[in-house]
């Protein structure tokens, strides 16, 4: 590495394509660039240096391993283009082949948006949950940004840097380049920090990674609004639906996310937020880290890994349950323990944008089991109808489901 080179920041290391080899694929060579050059000369970069790291490498979105075709494949297409523009700080190549490898996040949930201007005004959060209205119409993505509305293929990624900027990579291998927005200096000048909107109908997901690098899993019938840019003293998003979070850690700037029930505390953990407007209850999963929830209406509570915080009729009740059967989504699969069939045909409903009828008796069979969310919606109900007592008799989108035992 040149001695001369400046400082990068985090925004140039993630366009810096011997950065990315590096994150991705290690060696001693590129550890002598990055580690005994360029931190030797410049050692108070260390924390950029892993921030970026980190937003690299949450290009994955998941911890699904690609296998050693993928791998290699990967790296010779990264490699190649370095050699061909070491000095261009494009990142064009690494977002369509990371995006080709990512694990499609199949989700539940729908709800959508406002129509009002989004804005954080003196540095206090204006609270704009209550507003989302639900869209029964909405069939694609939407991301509502500040001045313009654009539709977003499913399943894709979108990633917001430190100034803003906004891109998108979908698994189609296709990057868009959203507008750029107001650049942060003018923002924080003007006291104003204006919203984005992420709204993920039925059947479709998406997923965020934020300007601190902070990822986020978006469920099916899910609302987040989110700013472009952080405030200096916190990090605040609003969800209205079902969201899982990898959040970066920054002691500085606790994390907050806010529903139209609660608010949740973090400095940096992995989490599942469920909000759903057709549930009578909201609910926290903690992986790992620890979070402070608090009710709107009073009651606060910290929990620590495994716990599970209920909130029902302005009431929080913790327990510890199996993490993955409440955050297994992220991967393709509906998995449950002991729980009321109503339940799980209302995350059936939300992934295939279907309707179910049922009698109350059907609604509380407790049911135990692990779905795998096909494209045929059929094979997951047929599996259902192999381990319980229950038939399906479909007509377009109105599915019905009636008890064997009462039909004998």
């Amino acid at each position: 590495m040149n001695k001369k080179q400046h400082i990068k920041t985090i925004d140039q290391l993630i366009h810096d394509d011997a950065f990315i080899l590096w994150c991705l694929f290690p060696t001693e060579k590129l550890e002598q660039v990055w580690i005994d050059d360029y931190l030797t000369l410049y050692p108070e970069e260390r924390e950029n240096i892993e921030k970026a790291k980190q937003m690299v490498r949450l290009l994955k979105l998941n911890n699904s391993k690609l296998s050693s075709f993928e791998k290699d494949s990967l790296k010779k297409n990264i490699t190649r283009d370095l050699e061909k523009r070491r000095k261009s700080r494009q990142i064009r190549l690494i977002w369509q082949y990371a995006a080709a490898c990512i694990l499609i996040v199949c989700t539940l949930g729908s709800l959508y948006l406002i129509n009002k201007e989004n804005v954080f005004q003196g540095g206090e959060a204006l609270s704009l949950v209550d507003e989302i209205q639900l869209d029964t119409d909405q069939t694609e993505v939407e991301l509502h940004l500040a001045e313009e509305k654009m539709e977003v293929a499913d399943n894709a990624t979108i990633l917001v840097d430190q100034q803003g900027k906004i891109k998108v990579a979908d698994k189609s291998n296709k990057n868009v380049e959203a507008v750029d927005c107001e650049s942060y200096a003018e923002n924080r000048e003007e006291k104003k920090i204006r919203m984005n909107l992420l709204s993920v109908p039925k059947g479709r997901h998406s997923s965020l990674i934020l300007p601190d690098g902070t990822k986020v899993w978006v469920n099916s019938g899910t609302v987040v609004q989110f700013p472009e840019i952080f405030e200096k003293e916190k990090r605040m998003i609003y969800v209205e639906g079902e969201v899982y979070l990898e959040v970066t850690k920054d002691e500085s700037r606790p994390f907050y996310v806010k529903t139209n029930q609660m608010e949740v505390k973090v400095l940096g953990t992995s989490f599942c937020v469920v909000a759903y407007n057709d549930e009578n209850y909201q609910s926290v999963i903690l992986k790992e880290g620890s979070v402070a929830v608090e009710g709107n209406k009073g009651g606060k509570q910290v929990i620590k890994p495994n716990d599970l915080l209920v909130l029902e009729n302005d009431q929080i009740s913790v327990r510890q349950v199996n993490v993955y059967d409440y955050i297994s989504w992220i991967d393709g699969i509906l998995q449950f323990n002991e729980k009321n069939l109503g339940e799980v045909l209302r995350s059936i409903s939300r992934y295939y944008r279907v309707q179910f009828s049922y009698s109350s008796d059907i609604e509380q069979i407790k049911c135990s089991g692990k779905l795998v969310l096909f494209d045929n919606m059929d094979q997951v109900l047929q599996t259902l109808q192999k381990t319980l007592s229950i038939s399906f008799h479909r007509k377009d989108n109105l599915i019905e489901v009636n008890s064997i035992n009462n039909q004998k």
